[in-house]
């Protein structure tokens, strides 16, 4: 090799170097200006909900799924509204409805219980709640009458008497994490009808419509600082300049285990007044449609070569993209978001099914095709002893079914994707970190994790490249990422989730 060859060839490699750093920290920075401005937006929505006398916790009983567990714990039968859940009691004893609690509540500022209910005979209502789960649960009996005909339920949860199960007293409920329940007694075959439930205070907030860049009632200095936060209902607290989006999440955890009603806000960052408006419902119909038709007209335009590998990896790729890091993906899914994922898979399907433009296959031939892609395995099992925690049981049909998501996530990146950027005019090393990177995107907006996503991928995109086998890349996806998740999730990483989920 002459040295101009040789300088080349290293130019190269450091070339390639600087790319995979840079993609990485274009990672960070993307997870925490997309965290920055989830947190923003939260709390400009509490703010305007605090300034109207708005309750920050209210529960919506629509469907079983309303309520923990999906069903009443007790004697009765829990059906489906229209405006609110309907429930028959069965035999006349007491039956519970568990309220899901997404987040801390802080049931000393917010005291007072506000249910709209129906029911045709009298009854009374009965509650029950434990702040932790190592704590004890406290109970009320009888803390108010259920009239007949009565539509409206008012309780002050702080003038309420509450006991454990020994008969010990409790104070009132104060920050409650773990469990808060209703206890309701009527006659056998009475029909109650619960729509909403809500927690509220009669003290208004007392605070500014906006919030400037560098008010904060306390500041924070390191992800790493002590937590001490002053005694108001609501304070605002300024998270540390630099952090990262899994150090603000977990600081804003943190910090709302203590006070639930808290601003949290990143550094230099200003609030402004009114509550955030979402897009309206018909812009994701809209897009969607339009990226059917995009799929549609490729489809009909398709021959037995790929005349434009470049706009069916594009195409291909942007269903899941626009689902994941649009943060379509939560507690409210938005289904044209699921519509457009799923379009792209059966586009990427078909496809391939009318040719296959790079040849794969589904087995290894090969001890080496097994046993290469395992590499991220060593790896991740050092991240755990590193920066991990003992292994947590994990549900085995949640196991089976990683599996079978790992390996279609590997047939949409390596086999379809990759396969048509290799058409290009790319070269292989580049082709591999752009197909990587696509696959950090995918699980958007959880930084740590797009990042080992990104290097995982660079390792089994090589794999591929090498030897084009899918299930024992499948296979070692799966394995990794299940055993990061059982023994090092919680601190590094956060947490598997990605879109909107994140944030949960």
């Amino acid at each position: 090799m002459s040295d101009t060859a040789a300088i080349r060839r290293f130019a190269g490699i450091v070339g390639l170097g600087l790319a995979m750093i840079a993609a990485l920290w274009l990672m960070a920075l993307l997870s925490a200006w997309i965290t920055r401005a989830r947190l923003v937006q939260d709390a400009r929505q509490e703010l305007a909900a605090l300034r109207e006398g708005q309750p920050l916790w209210q529960w919506r009983l629509r469907s079983p799924t309303d309520l923990v567990a999906s069903r009443v714990f007790g004697s009765a039968t829990v059906t489906h509204g229209a405006e609110a859940l309907r429930i028959t009691s069965h035999d006349g004893t007491p039956f519970e409805l568990g309220l899901p609690l997404e987040s801390p509540i802080d049931a000393a500022h917010w005291p007072r219980l506000e249910l709209r209910l129906h029911s045709s005979v009298a009854g009374s209502l009965g509650l029950s709640y434990q702040a932790g789960e190592s704590g004890p649960a406290c109970v009320a009996t009888n803390v108010a009458a259920i009239g007949s005909g009565q539509t409206r339920l008012s309780v002050d949860l702080s003038t309420v008497t509450w006991r454990t199960g020994t008969g010990a007293t409790c104070s009132a409920p104060g920050v409650v994490a773990y469990m808060l329940r209703l206890r309701i007694q009527v006659p056998a075959d009475t029909v109650l009808d619960i729509g909403e439930v809500a927690l509220a205070s009669s003290r208004p907030a007392g605070l500014p419509a906006t919030i400037g860049a560098d008010t904060a009632d306390v500041r924070l200095p390191s992800p790493q600082g002590a937590l001490s936060l002053p005694e108001g209902a609501a304070p605002l607290v300024r998270l540390p300049a630099g952090a990262s989006a899994e150090s603000m999440v977990a600081l804003r955890d943190a910090i709302r285990a203590q006070r639930p009603a808290a601003l949290v806000l990143p550094s230099g960052m200003a609030l402004t007044g009114g509550r955030y408006v979402p897009p309206p419902r018909w812009w994701d119909g809209a897009v969607c449609g339009l990226y059917l038709l995009w799929l549609a007209a490729l489809t009909w335009r398709q021959r037995p070569e790929v005349a434009r590998p470049w706009v069916e990896a594009i195409a291909i790729a942007a269903g899941p993209l626009w689902l994941i890091a649009g943060l379509r993906w939560g507690p409210h899914v938005s289904i044209p978001g699921v519509i457009a994922f799923l379009a792209a898979i059966v586009f990427a399907a078909a496809s391939e099914w009318r040719r296959r433009p790079v040849d794969w296959s589904w087995l290894g031939r090969s001890r080496a095709d097994w046993w290469w892609p395992l590499l991220p395995l060593p790896v991740a099992f050092v991240l755990m002893l590193a920066d991990g925690h003992g292994l947590i049981h994990l549900d085995p049909k949640h196991i089976a079914a990683y599996f079978g998501w790992a390996l279609l996530q590997q047939w949409a990146m390596l086999a379809i994707v990759m396969g048509r950027l290799r058409l290009t005019a790319l070269p292989t090393p580049v082709v591999i970190i752009v197909t990587a990177a696509l696959f950090g995107l995918l699980h958007t907006p959880n930084g740590s994790l797009m990042q080992l996503c990104m290097l995982a991928e660079l390792w089994w995109a090589w794999c591929f490249v090498r030897s084009p086998r899918l299930i024992p890349i499948a296979i070692a996806h799966a394995t990794s990422a299940l055993l990061v998740e059982s023994g090092l999730t919680g601190h590094l990483l956060r947490s598997l989730e990605v879109s909107a989920r994140f944030f949960l």
